[in-house]
């Protein structure tokens, strides 16, 4: 999911549930859903080597530019 998609959906959301904005924002820690921990962390740019896999990305130490943003 790129960011425009992310906001999009957050918007959706709000609108249906304006309270929400009030909401601690908390992310799954696991793919099942087996811990939930909060976010605590600014969201970051970041560049990621094998950004088109879905589990255990890795970080590119050296380079510029970005392609992914870090939520926590």
């Amino acid at each position: 999911m790129n960011l425009k998609e992310y906001l999009k959906e957050l918007n959706k959301l709000i609108a249906l549930h304006p309270e929400a904005m009030n909401y601690e924002v908390i992310y799954a820690h696991d793919d099942e859903g087996n811990e939930f921990q909060k976010v605590n962390c600014a969201p970051m740019l970041m560049l990621i080597d094998n950004i088109e896999d879905d589990r255990y990305l890795e970080i590119q130490e050296v380079g510029e530019g970005f392609n992914a943003i870090c939520i926590n």
